[in-house]
């Protein structure tokens, strides 16, 4: 749901302005307005706060000491199992309070003690990490032609060059051999061997007269030579084998003592440098928000919004120290001011994974319906109804709780892991509900059998390969319901926020689309025979007049557009067939796999084909069903209700010291 917000104004005498600001900067519940705009505009009497030349001259500073102090982060470790928040927030008040100068030389001093150490640590393991992946190319080149190399050194009449060559154009050597033959009077030799499946290395060997003209050719024909280290290419191959070697050997010692001596540094620095990061944060934040403000001659004035149940703590706490020399006057929010009111939701933790899901399509506007329980909902029973297997949904499951398990400590696989598992548990609820398991595997064991097919003989099932007809009907049933229920949701809006045009057009598309079904339901001869002609023929008429009603209402409520929007909404429903299409395509693959299998008889090549086929269409599953469940609920659901802020609910707040590192 969202969270009910309060618009508030506080008004107190300007030499107190620091003092307010500060105490609401450490509640950390008012959503600042900014009114600059409209002071400088003209639509508000009031001057806007200033900044004092020391203040942003103290700002340029703390932002200056920032970028030094997050570079300095950068290169450390934080601790593994995290940092004593106690001790963080000691720290945080400690540095807090300390005036700018005590803070400016304390940080300089922090600064100058760590800063060039941690860089020269940095940079040093930085460097071993890259020329360790480098020598790691090298070496198994060198070591597959280090034979060759010992036995052409012996002659120093001779020079060498190494190339790769891919392997597939292994057959261009020959005739790089007769091209270079010519460039030396046929004194040139190539000996190659393969490195690995995809590349083969060769040496070519010619006279030194001639190594210019070679060096000439292999450059202008962009053939690619072995080029080693700088401080390796003036040796021989098989020397500058063994020195790789002996280098690739002693570096690691060299990172284990570089990184032994960053945890040290770490361990000894990086809680006070975050608190140091937090403080200067704030402060620099603090002096950001001051020009947001307004003044008088003798007065302050700050704007903002909190969520309505904290204003009578905010008037507490303004009153406790302040008494009456500090005014906070909450204002009515009218549906004029919604667009700009900022949003926070507040759903069930089961629920609120959904709202990332949501965010994606846009913040609700403030006094709409908040549809994150709708998500939770249509998402996962969506995706259920396309995939439908059982083994396809425990093997998600199965996935799904190993990557929590071992990702515990990650919030995006938490937060992913969390939207997909009720699509997972849907996806085996209505595996169990069609009798698919791996696809028709059930019926072929003998596991659903009879008529009407049931489990073991104790829960029906539905056939949707069989039942393609009746599968359709429910996937356009499912839809019909769904569009309907968002233009209901429209018209809620339009009443929430007074806007009668969209209770208009959305009641006048409802109207049209309940009324087409009703006359085909009263046209059809079963309708007949349970309404009788006379009260079919009314139910026709009623249909009808309906149908006319809803499309004046559309017009009047959305123009010329929303009489075309009205029909659109056929189009609309007639959209979730890709339920039945997209997940009998899956069920029909999944069974012409269990058929090729059946036709092997051969259990072991059966069973790569099934690992392989039926992997290919779980990785399908996975992904393809997910795309169609989202664009049901954004485009043809969330289309008839739907409207986004303009901002979220982001309080005025310190780190405080207890952020995380």
């Amino acid at each position: 749901m969202l969270v009910p917000m309060a618009k508030v104004e506080i008004i107190g005498p300007k030499n107190l302005f620091f003092d307010v600001l500060s105490m609401l900067h450490e509640g950390g519940r008012l959503h600042i307005e900014d009114l600059s705009r409209k002071i400088q505009t003209g639509e508000l009497p009031l001057d806007q706060m200033e900044v004092y030349a020391r203040q942003e001259k103290d700002r340029e500073r703390m932002e200056e000491m920032l970028i030094r102090v997050r570079a300095i982060l950068k290169a450390l470790n934080a601790p593994t199992g995290g940092l004593d928040s106690a001790a963080r927030k000691r720290e945080y008040d400690r540095m807090w309070h300390l005036d700018g100068a005590q803070m400016e030389e304390e940080v300089a001093l922090v600064i100058e003690e760590v800063e060039e150490r941690t860089s020269g640590l940095a940079t040093a393991h930085t460097s071993i990490e890259s020329e360790l992946a480098l020598l790691a190319r090298y070496e198994p080149i060198l070591q597959k032609i280090q034979p060759l190399a010992k036995q052409i050194v012996s002659t120093g009449a001779f020079d060498s060059v190494a190339l790769l060559v891919e392997r597939r154009y292994k057959g261009a050597l020959e005739s790089l051999k007769e091209e270079l033959g010519k460039l030396t009077k046929n004194q040139c030799e190539i000996v190659s061997t393969d490195v690995d499946e995809d590349t083969t290395a060769a040496i070519v060997v010619f006279p030194k007269a001639h190594g210019e003209a070679v060096h000439k050719f292999l450059a202008m024909e962009n053939v690619n030579q072995i080029r080693l280290p700088s401080e390796f290419e003036d040796m021989p191959f098989d020397a500058a084998y063994d020195a790789i070697r002996e280098r690739r050997k002693n570096l690691p010692t060299e990172l284990s003592g570089i990184t032994k001596d960053l945890d040290e540094m770490s361990g000894k620095w990086y809680l006070r440098l975050s608190v140091i990061r937090d403080v200067l944060i704030d402060k620099t934040d603090e002096i950001a928000a001051i020009p947001q403000f307004g003044r008088t001659e003798y007065a302050f004035v700050i704007n903002g919004w909190v969520p309505a149940g904290d204003v009578a703590q905010l008037r507490k706490d303004l009153a406790s120290r302040w008494g009456g020399e500090i005014i906070i006057e909450q204002q009515e929010i009218d549906e004029h001011e919604y667009s700009d009111t900022p949003v926070a939701l507040k759903n069930p933790e089961v629920v609120k994974p959904f709202e990332f899901l949501l965010a994606q399509y846009g913040m609700p506007k403030y006094g709409t319906v908040d549809p994150t329980w709708f998500l939770f909902l249509f998402y996962p029973l969506f995706f259920g109804m396309i995939v439908g297997d059982v083994g396809y949904g425990l093997v998600m499951l199965g996935i799904i709780i190993w990557l929590r398990i071992k990702y515990h400590e990650k919030p995006a696989m938490q937060l992913a892991t969390a939207i997909l598992g009720p699509a997972a548990t849907a996806v085996v609820a209505f595996g169990i509900i069609y009798g698919e398991l791996f696809g028709n595997v059930p019926a072929k064991m003998g596991w659903i059998a009879g008529e009407p097919t049931k489990w073991f003989g104790l829960i029906p099932t539905f056939h949707r390969v069989a039942l393609v007809t009746n599968f359709m009907y429910i996937a356009i049933a499912v839809g019909f319901v769904q569009v309907m229920f968002g233009l209901i949701l429209g018209i809620v809006n339009g009443i929430r926020t007074k806007h009668m045009s969209h209770v208009y057009e959305k009641g006048g598309m409802l109207g049209v689309l309940l009324g087409l079904p009703l006359i085909i339901f009263a046209s059809l001869p079963m309708a007949g025979e349970v309404l009788g002609e006379t009260l079919g023929f009314a139910v026709q008429g009623v249909a009808a007049l309906l149908m006319l009603a809803g499309f004046f209402f559309a017009i009047k409520g959305g123009k010329i557009l929303g009489g075309v929007e009205s029909i659109l909404q056929f189009s609309n429903v007639a959209s979730y067939i890709r339920i039945m299409a997209v997940g009998l395509a899956g069920a029909i693959f999944a069974d012409a796999v269990n058929g090729i299998i059946e036709k092997t008889g051969n259990f072991f090549l059966g069973a790569i084909i099934a690992l392989f086929l039926h992997g290919l269409n779980f990785i399908i599953a996975a992904f393809s069903p997910s795309i169609h469940a989202v664009r049901l609920n954004f485009l043809e659901f969330f289309g008839k209700f739907y409207e986004t802020g303009k901002q979220k609910y982001s309080p005025f707040q310190k780190t405080g010291g207890e952020g995380s590192a």
